[in-house]
This record gives C-alpha cells, structure tokens and sequence, in this order.
C-alpha cells in the first residue's frame, strides 16, 4: 500500500471544512413546530418579544394585600383586613383578595401573605405575619425582559428551551435541516439485516457492518436526519453508482471505508471523478485518511465526509471535523495518571478513562490504540487532544478532557 503524500495540519483541515460546512448549512434551515425542535439547533437568534411574567402575578397560595397595611401584624397581634369577594376588584387599604399561585395581582396589591400565616372569617382575615413590599409576588420581567436573548444561533434546543419559547407564545423556530446519507464500503462487509449466524461470519471472513448504525446514532443525536444505504463492495462502479443516487436525496454524504491508497480503495477515485477532493490525509492519529470534497449536482452543491473504514478512527474524524462544529462537547481539566508520549507535527487524539483514587480524579489514558477497537470508545469517558506543537504530557499535568 502507498503512503498517504502531503498531510495537512489538523487545525488547516479543520477551518478548511468549518468554511464550507457554514456556507452550505446557511441555506439548510427549516421552520419548525416548537414541539419537534428538541435537540435540534437554533439556526437563528432568538429575542424574547415579550417581558415575562407578563404582569404580576402571586407567587404563593394566599391573600393579595398592601404590604403597610400588614406592619407589625403578629401571632398575638394579628391585623384585621375585610375579604373581597371578587379577585379582579382593586385593593385598597383596610382590604385584601384570595389568591392562588400564578394569579394576577389585582389593582392595588403590592404583596401576597402565605396562607399558612392567616386566618379567614366570614368576610375577614386575620393576618398573623407581616410582609415587605412585593414578598411573595412574581414582577413583570422577572424571568425574561423584553429583548432579552432567549436562544442564540448554534445553540442546541433543550426541554427548558421549549418552556421559555412556549410561555411566550412562540409556536415555530428555524432550526437547521441537514439530511446526511450513510455509506460504508468493503468487500468484507455484511450489513445487519442480512447477517444470518456467527458461523457464517467465521466462514466467509464477513464483518458485520457496524459504521452504518453507528453513524446514524450519531447523526440523530445532532437533531439531524440520517439516511442508511446498503454496504457497497468494492467496486468502483457500484461505489459511484450508491455515491451518485445518495448525493441526489442528501446535503451531505458521509462514506466509510476506502479513504487510503491501496488497490481497493476505490471511494477516493471515485470523488475525484465526480466532484473535487479538497482534502485527503490529515496529520492527525487515529484518522490519518481523512478525506473531505464536494460535488456540484444539479441545483445544490453536496459535501462529502470520507471516512475511515476502522470505526474508532471514523468516529475520531466525524467528531473533529463534523460534531464540534455543532456541538461542543464539555471539559474539565484534570492531572494525568501517567505520561503521554506523542510525536510533533501530528495531533493525536488520545482516549481516556476517569478514575478516583485517595478522593481525587485523574485521567488514565487506554491502552489500546487499535483503530479498530470500539470498546475504547463504549468504556472511555472522553478524550484529550495532543497538540502538535508538543511531545505530549508527563504524569501530574493538567489536560483538557472532551468528556463523551
């Protein structure tokens, strides 16, 4: 097999797909029912059209009354106050109102009295404590002003979101709308639904294709909509063929497998053929054979992800180059419980375990560096980023974990 030629630097690669992927998906957006928008993300900034509360409101269970009208009101000193029948007639002094959590306050009310705190009588209430001026009441513009930013642009859609966006009346939102197509290649392949008994697998040399499901877990956690095609051998026609139909029914298409230069990796010659391959080979450890290009096809330009067959190094390129432009995954710093070595010029992307041990956390990082296997991504707890610039880290340094 030929080596990879021309490696770019991890970062280079990065703002080099972050550029195209911004263009595309400023034209993939979609007006969603508030309803469907979970975890899906804002393609737009979102100010809130109205104070909220939206007036005062009780915050408590009790008796809307003016607040001076209740000073120095104790147990064995309790204040008299007559009962209005109505809780839409305006309180003066002397007067109070029954209220309910939520309720409008009515005209006149400054404060609310806990109901644990009076006694009602027939047309009266005996106020037992004495409150301050709007204890116990919601304020206009309490929560939320008029104005404020409620969701900003790029952020990922959460329950609380849709609360906010509900209270205020706000039905719909534009979110972006990315339909991405899955394609994995190999001779060796078998897809899920046609995988019969491990004996036949052990026989004919088979792997079942994991990439696929993988994939469109990943894509759904996104908020976006993933589309499965069956595994394609290798074949370049049949390659070209699945490449073409998926770029017609997707924005982008995400192939695994075929990213090198072997005699089989047929995926490559084929974006060469059909659009522009801008990247092939990235200085980064797993997923050296990164390969990312476009295509122009009828009206809409596709972007095309080719990933690595090995699925520890396919998840690792999915995640820097495509995930992270979405979603930030969060950190925490943390010492290491041993050193790791690492070779300037090339970023590596090191998984990691988080362990206790004499009540404090470190970082263990795995063992196994195979890029094949997923056990070190189902058992890990994230993963730190080895700069180029640095021959890695000793034991007791503090790094940057990207937790899973």
């Amino acid at each position: 097999m030929m080596l990879l030629k021309n490696l770019i630097p991890y970062k280079r690669a990065r703002d080099i797909v972050f550029k195209m992927l911004e263009k595309l998906i400023e034209k993939r957006t979609k007006l969603t029912p508030i309803y469907e928008v979970y975890n899906k993300i804002s393609s737009e900034d979102i100010a809130s059209p109205e104070d909220l509360p939206m007036f005062n409101r009780s915050a408590m269970d009790g008796y809307g009354v003016i607040a001076e009208d209740t000073f120095g009101a104790s147990e064995i000193n309790p204040v008299i106050l007559d009962l209005l029948e109505d809780s839409n007639t305006p309180v003066r002094n002397g007067q109070c109102v029954k209220l309910s959590t939520g309720m409008a306050t009515p005209e006149g009310v400054n404060a609310v009295v806990m109901k644990e705190y009076c006694i009602e009588g027939d047309g009266f209430v005996e106020i037992r404590k004495g409150v301050r001026p709007y204890e116990n009441i919601s304020k206009v513009g309490e929560d939320i002003k008029k104005g404020d930013l409620i969701v900003k642009k790029g952020e990922v859609i959460t329950p609380y979101h849709i609360g906010m966006l509900s209270s205020l009346g706000i039905r719909h939102i534009r979110v972006y709308d990315l339909s991405i197509g899955i394609i994995s290649t190999g001779d060796e392949l078998i897809d899920l639904e046609d995988f019969t008994s491990t004996e036949e697998l052990k026989r004919k040399k088979y792997i079942i294709n994991s990439n696929t499901p993988m994939f469109y877990a990943l894509i759904k956690e996104l908020g976006f909509t993933p589309k499965m095609y069956k595994s394609v051998g290798d074949d370049k026609e049949e390659i070209k063929e699945v490449l073409l139909k998926a770029m017609k029914e997707n924005d982008i298409v995400i192939t695994t497998g075929g990213t090198s230069v072997g005699d089989r990796d047929y995926t490559i010659e084929v974006v060469k053929d059909i659009g522009e391959l801008i990247i092939h080979g990235v200085q980064i450890r797993p997923g050296k054979p990164f390969g990312f290009g476009s295509c122009s096809l009828e009206d809409k330009e596709v972007l095309l992800y080719i990933l690595s067959g090995y699925p520890v190094a396919a998840v690792v390129q999915f995640e820097l180059f495509f995930r992270n432009y979405f979603k930030s995954r969060r950190s925490v710093y943390l010492p290491l419980k041993r050193g790791v070595p690492s070779t300037p010029g090339r970023t590596d992307i090191v998984r990691v375990k988080l362990v206790s041990e004499n009540c404090r956390t470190y970082v263990e990082p795995l063992r196994i560096r195979g890029s094949g296997v997923l056990s070190s991504l189902k058992d890990g707890d994230g993963y730190i980023i080895v700069d180029e610039n640095i021959e890695g880290y000793e034991k007791g340094d503090y790094v940057k974990v990207y937790l899973f």
